[in-house]
């Protein structure tokens, strides 16, 4: 029917095409696929005059019975005047019986939900070309997240200024549905302040592990084994395995790189950290900025294969991750 670009799915969401019956939901980011399923199934059971069943299908029910998706799509719901049937893609969900189910009339509505799909995937190619049928793409941009912030903020009558916002995006993942969430959980922590502060960010959204990877990290580029090895080891006692802690310093430390290869190339410090996604917290900048004129675009550009290195060990060695860690950070603060 239609291949929908991702700049038009807000308004397919909006006001689905009548003659829609199937819809392919698909994308990286698991949460905005969700969270637009869902909306889908409330569009097509407020189309029907009466109550409308949702059935959840995956592939568990597929490996029970392989026709149960054509049975569902065929069959009137007992206490219902029709079903909107919600589909996770898996292994089962097999391409050429989906086209043959399809390719008969149905009353009920289908969404299919899925993960990042190719172009050639031979699933998208067929709700792109099935009548009755639309593929819609879900790619969160930071557009998606400050309307997020926006419409949970406004019905909580709470404001933010543009350095706070900016601040919160940073510290929201990519999954669209978690990071609601997490602006739910603020607004009501700040609820009654009429506004949120940087403080209230830094004590709501994202936990003490966090915080303690971020120690580590800085503490690590600042040459100063002493503060990082402790920190190494408060995350270890709180949980946090050493392998996240080498992720957040090959994070870090390939941040630094960017923004010091920019120097390097004639370009602005300040402006390219403001181009970080996300962007350190803003009482880290100035020492974000330091360790960037410390280390030198050269001599980061030489720590990330070291990082690099014992992540890859690390995950040869499991059992070893703890000291590997341990030996990388007396290794950096004797490169700075």
């Amino acid at each position: 029917m239609v291949a929908y670009k991702a700049s038009a799915v807000a308004r397919f969401l909006k006001s689905p095409d009548p003659d829609c019956r199937a819809v392919l939901v698909y994308g990286p980011d698991a949460g905005l696929v969700s969270e637009r399923a869902v909306a889908l199934a409330a569009t097509f059971a407020g189309r029907q005059q009466g109550e409308a069943e949702i059935v959840r299908l995956d592939d568990r029910d597929f490996a029970e019975d392989p026709a149960r998706l054509d049975i569902e799509l065929r069959t009137r719901p007992m206490f219902a005047t029709a079903k909107v049937v919600r589909v996770t893609a898996g292994n089962r969900l097999d391409v050429p019986s989906l086209k043959a189910v399809l390719a008969e009339p149905f009353d009920n509505a289908l969404i299919v939900e899925a993960g990042n799909l190719r172009p050639d995937s031979g699933l998208r190619k067929l709700f792109e070309k099935l009548g009755r049928a639309a593929a819609l793409p879900c790619y969160s941009d930071d557009r998606d997240l400050a309307g997020v912030i926006d419409a949970e903020l406004a019905d909580a009558g709470l404001r933010i200024d543009p350095e706070t916002k900016t601040y919160l995006m940073g510290r929201l993942g990519a999954d669209q549905a978690l990071s609601r969430a997490e602006v739910v959980k603020l607004a009501l922590y700040a609820q009654g302040g009429g506004s949120i502060s940087h403080e209230d960010v830094e004590a709501i959204v994202g936990d003490a592990g966090e915080i303690a990877l971020e120690s580590f990290v800085y503490a690590a580029s600042g040459g100063n084994p002493g503060a990082a090895l402790r920190e190494l080891q408060r995350l270890a006692t709180a949980g946090t395995a050493p392998a996240a802690a080498l992720s957040a310093l090959s994070r870090h430390f390939t941040q630094l790189h960017r923004v010091a290869a920019t120097q390097a190339s004639g370009g602005s410090l300040e402006q390219a950290v403001k181009a970080l996604k996300p962007r350190p917290h803003f009482k880290r900048e100035p020492v974000f900025l330091a360790h960037c004129r410390r280390w030198g675009a050269n001599r980061l550009a030489h720590a990330l294969p070291l990082i690099q290195e014992t992540i890859r060990r690390s995950r040869r060695s499991p059992d070893l991750e703890g000291p590997f860690a341990e030996r990388l950070v007396l290794t950096l603060s004797s490169k700075i």
